[in-house]
């Protein structure tokens, strides 16, 4: 179909960098964010006499080579490119788990919930959404009406959105999106948008 071996190492490269930020480093980032969010809330407002060490980064594993931008993209222009090809048929698309699941006409879009969280470690934003027969969704917010950015994809349908704020004790609106993902594709229509206010 058109996809020679340079091509096909190439790609298996740039999504293994993906998964490697993806798995290893975001993750380590955002739980360091969330301990030192909870660090700042207890000196500024804990309580008790013992002093508390301030919390320090966790290592990860070795970072690849420095990573180009835009991996997925490539991925799903190189899926269209073997689509287009004279040599591809639906058979092998399934084969190769490059064909999506057709939107259901009835069950356009997902129809979700979010609202605001609190607790003694602060605040996070709840979004439940009910998946019915996909096996995922995909997740997008923007920040006072910014741009939309991805938040994640997710095989479960209750996601919580406890970054910090964009500006720390500056109350902000998140708005939320949200469409199907399924074998790895985006599709459908874009739910209705959601917004929540958060701040301390």
């Amino acid at each position: 179909m058109g996809i020679g071996p340079e091509e096909i190492t190439f790609t298996k490269g740039d999504l293994g960098n993906y998964v490697w930020a993806v798995t290893q480093w975001y993750p380590i980032v955002r739980q360091d964010t969330l301990d030192n969010t909870a660090f700042k809330t207890l000196i500024a407002t804990g309580t008790g006499t013992d002093p508390v060490p301030v919390p320090t980064p966790r290592p990860f594993p070795a970072p690849p080579a420095p990573i180009i931008p835009g991996a997925l993209n490539r991925m799903f222009n190189q899926v269209q490119r073997m689509k287009l090809h004279p040599g591809y048929a639906d058979g092998l698309g399934r084969e190769l788990g490059i064909v999506a699941v057709a939107a259901v006409v009835d069950d356009p879009a997902p129809e979700f919930t979010a609202v605001l969280e609190r607790d003694a470690k602060g605040f996070r934003v709840y979004i439940h959404c009910t998946k019915r027969h996909h096996g995922g969704i995909v997740v997008e917010s923007r920040i006072n009406g910014g741009a939309w950015e991805l938040y994640g994809h997710f095989t479960r349908g209750s996601v919580y959105d406890d970054r910090p704020l964009a500006v720390p004790h500056t109350p902000e609106s998140r708005d939320y999106r949200l469409c199907w993902w399924d074998k790895d594709e985006p599709h459908g229509d874009w739910s209705a948008v959601v917004t929540v206010l958060v701040g301390d």
